[in-house]
């Protein structure tokens, strides 16, 4: 037992040295940091080395407090390097000139989350304020360029570092941050920043950010957030339709048709005349099977939009479905007489769309016995059943068959 103290005690001994020649390897570290910035030289270098310091188990709170307020230090010797050279109408990297800004900013804040007695918190507040405009002129400048990405971790970073909600640029600067997001593809940038920026926004950007929000909320997997934000921008924004479509069509897939109609129903009370609202009505009713209250709510919606596509084709297509229920021949042919000149239309508007008016075209021109008008549209399809095929198949035109009729239906109403 008597042995086991001087070995713990040389134990102590070379943990304590190695300590004290780790805090002799910072301190000189910093110094030769301060003599970089004097000379103006060898900042990059001395950062790399000095970072890989502050990373090693054994560098202490206080330490890292003061190594990252020099690594802030060294980034302002670099800014003012390049803004001497610009100022002696010298060519500089202007991307560079504004990182060191942002870095100067991280290292700061990094320097102010080790810093246990506070000791460097007013001298990284004023570095930062030093650089406040220029931060958000980096964001800015890399906007310009299109550089989403590059560009939101100046916003970023200037609208965390705020002190006060008051401030008229916030707005602004959540809107530009939200757009970076946007572009960038990335749901969690735009979440980040999207509220503030529709405080601030005008109505008719409210509208577009509330948008997105949702967007973001569905692909990140949040559905009732996604839906609640849909409910809400409804009523909100009346007048832009990705809220109502959205809302319909989930309405629609899920099976809740009475309740999808009974909003609806509420929402033509109060504002009858937009189109949108009786084209909603005609979906609902079309997927009741309630083929004349489709029509009706169809011709609503084309007396306020004659070009509708989507009325147009639920109204051919309900004519259609009418024409499978009649038992007379010249009941059954004028039911497709009176579904030719929408569907028709609906071609002209959507010439395209051929997965959409083929099979509807193919049956009417077959049942009116329009020779020539059939030979084309039977050749079109084939030709469209080719080319999907070729391409991988998953889109193929199948033709109704010619002696059996089967009823319509499209669900297409939510757009995405």
């Amino acid at each position: 037992m008597a042995r086991l103290f001087p070995i713990l005690f040389v134990f102590i001994f070379a943990v304590t040295d190695l300590y004290a020649q780790k805090k002799v390897t910072v301190e000189k570290k910093f110094k030769e940091a301060h003599a970089s910035i004097k000379s103006g030289s060898g900042q990059e270098n001395i950062e790399r080395i000095l970072l890989d310091s502050l990373a090693q188990p054994v560098a202490t709170p206080k330490q890292k407090a003061e190594g990252y307020h020099i690594c802030a230090l060294l980034q302002q010797s670099m800014n003012d390097g390049l803004n001497m050279s610009a100022y002696l109408k010298q060519k500089i990297d202007t991307a560079r000139l504004y990182r060191t800004i942002l870095k100067i900013y991280e290292y700061t804040l990094r320097s102010d989350t080790a810093d246990e007695g506070r000791k460097f918190a007013n001298k990284n507040i004023r570095l930062r304020a030093l650089h406040r405009k220029n931060l958000l002129g980096g964001g800015k400048y890399l906007l310009k360029s299109l550089k989403w990405a590059e560009a939101y971790p100046y916003f970023d970073m200037f609208l965390k570092t705020r002190t006060t909600d008051m401030d008229s640029l916030v707005g602004r600067v959540a809107y530009w941050a939200t757009v970076c997001g946007m572009n960038e593809n990335n749901p969690k940038h735009v979440l980040e920043h999207v509220d503030t920026a529709i405080v601030k926004a005008s109505p008719l950007e409210r509208a577009a950010l509330t948008e997105y929000k949702a967007r973001c909320n569905l692909h990140l997997g949040d559905s009732l957030r996604w839906l609640s934000i849909l409910e809400d921008g409804v009523d909100r924004y009346p007048g832009y339709n990705y809220f109502f479509l959205n809302l319909m069509d989930y309405y629609m897939r899920h099976g809740e048709l009475e309740r999808g109609m009974a909003r609806t129903d509420s929402l033509v009370r109060t504002d009858g005349d937009r189109a949108v609202y009786w084209f909603a009505m005609s979906m609902f009713a079309l997927a009741e099977e309630d083929y004349e209250k489709c029509i009706a709510m169809s011709d609503e919606c084309l007396a306020r939009e004659a070009d509708n596509i989507d009325a147009l084709y639920n109204k051919g297509i309900s004519l259609l479905n009418m024409a499978l229920k009649e038992n007379g021949a010249s009941g059954r042919r004028a039911m497709y007489c009176r579904a030719l000149e929408p569907m028709e239309r609906v071609r002209e508007l959507s010439p395209e769309d051929i997965g959409r008016w083929g099979n509807p075209l193919y049956r009417i021109y077959l049942n009116l016995n329009m020779g020539r008008k059939f030979e084309e549209i039977d050749m079109l399809l084939e030709k469209h059943a080719a080319e999907s095929k070729g391409a991988g198949g998953g889109n193929e035109v199948i033709k109704p068959d010619k002696t059996t009729d089967t009823p319509y239906m499209d669900k297409r109403l939510g757009r995405p």
